[in-house]
């Protein structure tokens, strides 16, 4: 029983043994961990500090990119030159840079370059003329023919009279505007706006009406056929007359007072057949 005590222990040493002496040769190769040392700080700054945003700070490894940059803060700052650790880098306003085997300090320099703007001159002023197709229907929230400064916005409005609808601002013929208030920007020359409109009463009345007329004609703009209804036979009706299948009477087709037949006066009488 003893010696088969002692033989087990010895098996077991035997083990033991062999695992250490296994355990002492195993020697895998790992990768070292990367050195702190490979790794630089990148500080990027403006002077004054006042006059632009900096970007690129941060620590990165050697041999890696990073973009070094700005964008202005304050407009009255003009961007002269990058430096490097107090050496001038760059006149670039924006470059990449390798990381080195060590720590850099970018930057930017800005000189004080405020704006002074020149008193406009008499002769960037130009006339604004204003009329209407119809001297009844409207008034406007300035006098024509005052002078305005090219380039610059000039709020119009028209006021319009009770009995007449609004067309639009037009310019040389050209649409420029559907809404009776909208912002003008002056060209840099002279010049004239129109504004259109047509007689379109909301009653079948004059304006100064007692109401006790009759049988006067539905002059609603987008009634063609005049029966009363805008509708699709209205639409027709245009169609009818671009082929010459209808009447010679451009005013009863020429419903947006354009002197001209085509889509957009159909388009006219969609919008008021949906109102």
């Amino acid at each position: 029983m003893k010696n088969t005590f002692k033989n087990i222990v010895a098996m077991l040493l035997l083990i033991l043994l062999g695992s250490m002496h296994a355990n002492a040769q195993f020697n895998p190769t790992n990768p070292p961990e990367p050195e702190e040392n490979l790794y630089y700080m990148i500080n990027v700054t403006a002077s004054p500090a006042a006059a632009a945003y900096t970007y690129g700070t941060g620590k990165f490894l050697k041999g890696k990119s990073t973009d070094v940059k700005y964008s202005i803060k304050n407009s009255n700052y003009k961007f002269s030159h990058w430096t490097i650790n107090g050496e001038i880098y760059s006149k670039n306003s924006s470059f990449k840079y390798t990381v080195e085997d060590h720590d850099a300090e970018f930057v930017a320099h800005f000189e004080y370059n405020p704006n002074s703007p020149q008193e406009p001159s008499a002769s960037d002023e130009y006339k604004l003329i204003l009329k209407s197709n119809n001297d009844a229907a409207c008034s406007f929230n300035i006098a024509s023919g005052k002078r305005y400064l090219m380039d610059n916005y000039v709020k119009l409005t028209v006021y319009v009279n009770q009995g007449y609808e609004f067309l639009g601002w037009y310019c040389n013929g050209v649409l420029l505007s559907e809404n009776t208030t909208f912002n003008y920007m002056m060209p840099g020359n002279d010049v004239t706006l129109t504004a259109k409109f047509i007689y379109n009463p909301t009653s079948p009345d004059e304006p100064d009406s007692d109401g006790s007329q009759t049988n006067i004609q539905n002059t609603t703009a987008g009634d063609v056929n005049k029966d009363g209804v805008i509708d699709v036979l209205d639409i027709v009706a245009i169609v009818n007359y671009s082929l010459g299948e209808a009447e010679d009477n451009i005013t009863s087709f020429d419903v947006n007072n354009d002197g001209i037949l085509d889509i957009l006066d159909i388009v006219k009488v969609v919008n008021k057949s949906m109102e």
